[in-house]
């Protein structure tokens, strides 16, 4: 193939990977922000890159133990030949590559709850400010709401336009409710139900309470991200380094071999097993730990 030709084959093949990663970071976006109402196919489609990377590595594993060599019997000088694969490990890579993606695809959740975990906080903040000088439980809400942005601000917007239509109070706060699933926003719209009836001084010191709370928890949640941040570390150094040894045996025939034989396959799938288990185990219980604090 022409050199010129290859070279412009490439460049498109850049141009377009690029594209296809602005345009996930755009639906990532979107998402997250609740610009648009997802359904069906689109609501189960993951838009963070990682996830497509780490099929696409897979599939290359799976290709590179999978393809066929050609290796010598016996004496090279007779001339007969057989052909070698490593179709278990190929298999074991697609699963396991499949199945980590999939977990990773998972993690957006957990990272929409904290996008709405700030919100709620700088909306109560803001609340707490302008309801000490207009004493309007709806009022004071539109204008804490001017500088959140979605998807809590949409939300908490939608719940003020639906109180001014309807004049019922306890339908927009069930409408926000039911929109934004957060502990805190629970708590504040239980503040705010009683808003109307309740002393002036009393709902203040609530609304001291709740952002007293909120604190706590963003403190903690810090020093646990603090804690977990040398572990996480050290462990993706550790699977970074058993991904290129796994690609540079897989891409080398020589070294292959060793793992072509029914016994060496299973050998590669124990100890692999081993790593694996080593990094879901670290990993659930970091993301355990971050689920307690959200």
């Amino acid at each position: 193939m022409n050199r010129g030709v290859l070279l412009m084959l490439l460049a498109g093949g850049l141009g377009l990977a690029y594209l296809v990663y602005d345009w996930m970071q755009y639906r990532m976006r979107r998402r997250r922000s609740r610009e648009v109402q997802e359904t069906g196919m689109a609501a189960k489609v993951s838009y963070d890159w990682k996830v497509y990377m780490m099929i696409a590595m897979a599939l290359l594993l799976a290709f590179l133990y999978g393809r066929n060599i050609t290796r010598f019997v016996g004496d090279p000088v007779d001339n007969v030949t057989k052909n070698t694969h490593a179709y278990i490990v190929a298999v074991y890579v697609i699963v396991v590559g499949v199945w980590w993606a999939i977990r990773q695809a998972r993690k957006e959740a957990r990272s929409q709850r904290a996008l709405i975990g700030d919100q709620v906080t700088e909306l109560v903040a803001a609340f707490k400010s302008v309801f000490r000088i207009r004493p309007t439980v709806f009022s004071a809400l539109e204008e804490a709401n001017k500088k959140i942005p979605a998807p809590t601000g949409a939300a908490v917007a939608h719940a003020v336009t639906t109180f001014y239509v309807t004049s019922l109070p306890r339908r927009a706060l069930d409408e926000l409710r039911e929109r934004i699933k957060d502990p805190y926003m629970e708590q504040f719209i239980y503040i705010l139900e009683r808003g109307e009836d309740s002393k002036h001084d009393d709902i203040m010191g609530a609304l001291e309470g709740l952002l007293h709370r909120i604190k706590r928890a963003k403190e903690i949640r810090d020093q646990s991200e603090v804690s977990m941040t040398v572990i996480n570390g050290q462990t993706r150094i550790i699977q970074i380094i058993s991904l290129l040894i796994v690609l540079v045996v897989g891409t080398v025939p020589l070294l292959r071999i060793a793992y072509e034989g029914l016994a060496g396959q299973f050998v590669f799938v124990m100890f692999a097993s081993l790593g694996v288990a080593t990094s879901w185990y670290i990993d659930s219980q970091a993301s355990k730990l971050k689920e307690k604090v959200l």
